[in-house]
């Protein structure tokens, strides 16, 4: 779970082309649809192929643990999915609603990496649409409300007295009965706060004797909206009347031997804490114990994407693939320039929407080169390559500042134009007319281009040093051709060293001892040796593609990708696991069985253990509110 003002964009910024381009193909295959349905001839295989790209983002989203976005695009999944089977009219509003929320996503993440706040709320008003649009019965602002779940309540003066088995038992019984009283009472006389301040007494007493983790933190939670609602400070109080229940099932697990909490009843639970009015000094505590002001501060700052919005979000995209490609052009790939041409248009059709005039002179030039180049590839120079990476710089810092832009871009936009004009006449530029900025994106430019030419050496030399081991690790006879990978070895640890990536440096160098000691006559690799340095130069060449894009740290950028994923159930420690992982996990056991079921039909024992494992799922599913 991430705290609105700590989301680390780290892990964000390196896949963020991906889920950019996987947006770009979901929108492509809903216009395709679209364009179907306008004739006719609307082809549903459209909507999955969207439904596939989405689901892309949603893994995404889900390693890098944007928890509250991942509820939006599984929400949005579900829609096309409601759309796909006909299971609701399908309607251009559904459509173009779909279209918004893409939109939307591309948007909040391009303003994280920005530097915006994680704040999902903010996504709100497109949520609760598109739950309405697929008929979803159950849903609320609580579903995009993540906060930091790991916070612990402050340390208690007197430890915790946890009674003895027995004892525990009795008292937690005795508690529950009081909770279920309290429940009634309310329920049956809302405007009596006698039956709130017995549930409260009933949780405050079960929070004495939980001792530390996410038990103790529910139960101090819970307590604090309770006492926020003894003094009728709690908003919609016929939304608590569930949670209550909710609580008291958690009350059940309890007494059933587990301390395990459901962390969407605990978000709940903290949600309706942040929107109490209370003044108390335990709900302040809760309050600011877990940042919940913080969370609230946005829920006007909604993101509803305007055709602008629309199509500067979508540049971000398009500009990553046109860099990528030039710099892959101007390093000698041929093919790359079709990808380029293609891109510059997609690339002037987005800016045309914006109506921003030199924006569009500036998109038009990119374009202008582009069929320049295609009619003679043999026409590029280094001058002119130069020249256009430079412009790529300039329209992807328009993108990113593009509320901003004012006379100093239009001035910058008539230097670039005339320079890369200049370059197609046969007259380039001479050294000395840029502007300040210009100068310095010119510098950047440079260094990418540069990167770009490197990089593809490294890669080459990498794929000779690979193939030579590959022989030797399928045949030991092989031995000395180990010697002859010392040059591509050398030649990498010079480039490395030249664009100063120590870490990799030392990575080659540590590749290349491993390989001389290989190389020796009584040396016997075992097989993990092999896959050790295979992975590590795999790792290499992966860190080489993104250098481009710039990545700089080797270190961090392994660690990153070395980093496992959140553990499934039964993968944590026992205090950590939450109920909806008990319930992923009771799912798989429960499939399991009624696949031995089918083998053995008249097993009377399996099929009680699966009536039983069905009973703990429905109880548990109650619990979550799923």
């Amino acid at each position: 779970m991430n705290a609105a003002a700590e989301f680390d964009v780290g892990p964000l910024t390196w896949v963020m082309r991906e889920i950019d381009l996987a947006l770009g193909r979901a929108l492509s295959a809903l216009d395709q649809f679209s364009a179907g349905a306008a004739s006719g001839t609307a082809d549903s295989t459209q909507i999955r192929f969207c439904r596939t790209h989405l689901h892309q983002v949603q893994g995404a989203l889900t390693i890098v643990g944007l928890d509250g976005v991942t509820q939006f695009v599984e929400a949005l999944e579900g829609l096309l999915e409601v759309i796909e089977t006909q299971e609701r009219p399908i309607g251009d509003a559904s459509i173009a609603l779909v279209r918004r929320a893409l939109e939307a996503i591309g948007l909040y993440l391009g303003g994280l990496i920005s530097g915006q706040s994680n704040q999902p709320l903010r996504l709100l008003p497109l949520y609760q649409e598109i739950q309405s649009a697929r008929g979803a019965r159950h849903h609320s602002a609580a579903d995009l409300f993540f906060p930091d779940l790991s916070v612990r309540p402050p340390y208690r003066e007197t430890p915790a007295q946890r009674p003895e088995a027995d004892e525990y038992s009795r008292r937690l019984k005795q508690e529950r009965a009081r909770f279920q009283r309290g429940l009634l009472s309310w329920l049956h006389a809302p405007k009596d706060r006698g039956g709130v301040r017995e549930m409260l007494t009933a949780v405050q007493r079960i929070e004495e004797t939980q001792e530390t983790g996410t038990a103790r933190a529910f139960w101090w939670v819970a307590g604090g909206l309770l006492t926020a609602l003894a003094e009728g400070k709690v908003p919609d109080e016929a939304s608590v009347r569930p949670l209550c229940a909710r609580i008291d099932s958690q009350i059940r697990r309890l007494l059933e031997g587990s301390r395990n909490v459901a962390e969407k009843l605990m978000r709940d639970v903290l949600y309706l804490v942040a929107l109490s009015a209370s003044d108390d000094a335990a709900v302040r505590q809760v309050k600011d114990t877990y940042r919940l002001d913080a969370f609230l501060s946005v829920t006007d700052e909604s993101i509803v994407p305007d055709a602008i919005q629309a199509a500067i979000g979508r540049l971000r995209e398009v500009v990553s693939v046109l860099e990528e490609a030039w710099n892959k052009f101007c390093a000698g790939s041929a093919a790359s320039l079709s990808v380029f041409r293609e891109n510059a248009g997609i690339l002037s059709g987005l800016v045309e929407q914006t109506g921003h005039t030199d924006y569009r002179r500036l998109a038009q030039a990119v374009v202008a080169t582009a069929n320049w180049l295609a009619e003679m590839p043999a026409r590029h120079s280094e001058v002119l390559g130069m020249e256009l990476a430079t412009a790529i710089l300039l329209i992807e810092n328009a993108q990113k500042n593009y509320p901003c832009l004012g006379k100093d871009f239009a001035h910058q936009v008539d230097v670039t134009v005339e320079r890369i004009h200049a370059c197609i006449a046969g007259h380039p530029p001479q050294p000395g007319s840029e502007i300040t900025l210009l100068d310095e994106m010119s510098r950047r430019a440079q260094e990418k281009l540069l990167i770009g030419q490197v990089a593809k050496e490294i890669q080459s030399n990498l794929l000779q040093i690979e193939q030579g081991l590959d022989g030797f690790f399928r045949d030991a006879e092989k031995r000395s051709e180990l010697t002859e990978l010392e040059k591509p070895f050398r030649q990498i640890i010079g480039a490395l060293t030249m664009l100063r990536q120590d870490g990799a440096t030392a990575a080659a160098q540590g590749c290349l001892e491993t390989v001389r000691r290989f190389a020796a006559p009584d040396c016997v690799p075992s097989e993990n040796e092999f896959e050790q340095l295979a992975n590590q130069l795999s790792m290499m060449g992966f860190f080489v593609d993104a250098m481009p894009r710039g990545e700089v740290d080797f270190e961090g950028f392994v660690r990153r990708i070395q980093t496992p994923p959140r553990e499934d159930a039964g993968g944590a420690k026992a205090d950590d696991v939450s109920v909806e992982q008990e319930v992923v996990q009771s799912r798989r056991e429960t499939h399991a069985l009624l696949g031995a079921l089918k083998e053995q039909p008249d097993d009377a024992g399996l099929r009680e253990e699966i009536r039983q494992n069905l009973r703990t799922l429905k109880n548990d599913a109650d619990l979550v509110a799923d």
